[in-house]
């Protein structure tokens, strides 16, 4: 005859603490029950276990009722049980467990009641918890994962461990079902789908390498970042020793101190543009410098962009939109994150290396040649009127006497006002365009013409700009 058995005295073969308190289905029955002392034809009754069949997830041999495929009889008289096999064989002589490299160390260890209660439970699988959240949190707490874990951090935690991690083996670290590109593409694809579409790809997303910038559990930082940026941008970027420039120079861009740092002109994962920019240079800049900006040094900075639209004569770097021809995007040790020598003063002694910034693309005959027909358009037959007025020891004009080195309402960039003398005065220059030359009448001195000749020639510079943008 098939006896039925109860399983309570069974409790005692299992780990301490495997259970939780809401595990119904491995209660023993009360005290005040009175225990069978002979064959019964159930374990579960209305009085015993009854709570042990009543889950949503039995195990096969409690659905059926077989209670002896697991347990056996020590005594039935004083009711007393033991498994039919030592715990972990006892498993093993179902289920086949997987031999693949990586195993979970519950696994390992042949305990799995550490997660699945031997009955049955709410939870598929017979999980001693929901897998999506609390199960791995039993072992795994919160604070060991991630990076300057918080409260909100911890909380986060509380995830979809499987929509990562195999539960008992993989063939690769950390129980990963598939690389680790492959996992943050099954979930993030309409990303992976833009990146698919277009040229310029951050290197860590292009190597499949996402956890160099992201930790895959959680962090007190936006995106799930490992550190705030720019020190995030500063782990790779070293080789450029861009964390020296920006710690060591005197200038600073604004946009790096804000709260968004390198965020404010860069992609983190990829773009159309090169360097990741999340706009052309120009746009970039203009979307900051749309209104007056005032430096640390108490300097207010020019509205760029309602200059550029209230001026449609834009120099050269600006048409083409780069302003990182002449202006650092990161720090410098020049005023304006100048990236070479520019003089910002009315008188300058000449020297090829004050106007180093200018000379990158403007040849320096244009300032040192005294006559020639092809050293610059400004000039009265061969007499170079450039090198009157610069190339002087102590009292030469330097640019910005007579240019405004952004954009003007007038040809070859020239100034409306310009500022004189020890009160700043603004000097009206009235400078007219005429065919082969051009006059000035500045309040300093009388109208001065001067005329090229027969033959206009123009200076065109060293970064190979079309002649038709030099006027």
């Amino acid at each position: 005859m098939i006896i039925r058995l109860v399983a309570v005295a069974v409790m005692c073969s299992f780990a301490p603490g495997a259970y939780t308190s809401g595990q119904a289905a491995s209660e023993a029955p009360p005290v005040d029950v009175e225990r069978p002392t002979g064959p019964v034809d159930s374990c579960v009754t209305t009085a015993c276990h009854t709570r042990t069949v009543t889950v949503r997830f039995l195990h096969g041999p409690t659905a059926q009722r077989r209670c002896d495929a697991c347990h056996t009889v020590d005594d039935i008289r004083k009711h007393t049980f033991s498994l039919a096999l030592p715990a972990p064989d006892l498993c093993d002589s179902c289920h086949t467990r997987s031999e693949r490299s990586v195993v979970h160390k519950p696994v390992l260890d042949r305990e799995c009641v550490k997660c699945h209660d031997p009955h049955g439970s709410d939870h598929p699988k017979h999980l001693l918890a929901d897998p999506s959240r609390a199960l791995c949190l039993m072992c795994h707490k919160p604070e060991e994962h991630g990076r300057n874990q918080g409260t909100e951090a911890v909380a986060a935690m509380a995830g979809a461990c499987d929509a990562c991690h195999e539960y008992h083996s993989s063939w690769l670290p950390n129980l990963l079902p598939t690389d680790r590109q492959r996992i943050c593409v099954s979930c993030h694809t309409e990303m992976w789908s833009r990146l698919e579409l277009i040229g310029a790809v951050h290197a860590p997303v292009l190597d499949g390498r996402c956890l160099d910038c992201h930790d895959a559990h959680t962090t007190t930082h936006p995106g799930q970042l490992r550190e705030a940026v720019p020190n995030l941008c500063y782990s790779c970027h070293e080789h450029d020793d861009m964390r020296a420039r920006i710690e060591t120079s005197s200038v600073v861009h604004g946009a790096i101190t804000t709260d968004d740092s390198c965020n404010a002109c860069h992609l983190g994962h990829g773009g159309v543009l090169p360097k990741l920019l999340a706009g052309s240079e120009k746009d970039l800049c203009v979307s900051c410098h749309n209104e007056p900006l005032t430096t640390d040094d108490g300097r207010v900075l020019t509205d760029m962009a309602c200059l550029l639209k209230e001026n449609p004569r834009h120099h050269g770097p600006i048409r083409e939109g780069k302003c990182g021809a002449c202006h650092d995007p990161h720090a410098a040790s020049r005023t304006n994150l100048l990236t070479r020598n520019y003089p910002d003063v009315f008188y300058a002694p000449f020297d090829t290396d004050t106007y180093a910034l200018c000379f990158e693309c403007h040849i320096e005959t244009l300032a040192t040649a005294e006559r020639g027909m092809g050293a610059t358009g400004f000039r009265d037959g061969d007499v170079n009127l450039h090198f009157v007025h610069v190339y002087k020891e102590k009292r030469g004009r330097t640019c910005l006497t007579c240019h405004e080195v952004h954009a003007s309402l007038r040809p070859f960039h020239m100034r409306e006002t310009v500022r004189f003398g020890p009160r700043d005065w603004e000097v009206e220059i009235n400078f007219a365009k005429l065919p082969s030359g051009g006059l000035c009448s500045p309040a300093c001195h009388d109208t001065k013409p001067y005329d090229r000749g027969d033959e206009p020639q123009v200076t065109f510079p060293r970064s190979g700009l079309k002649p038709e943008l030099l006027e």
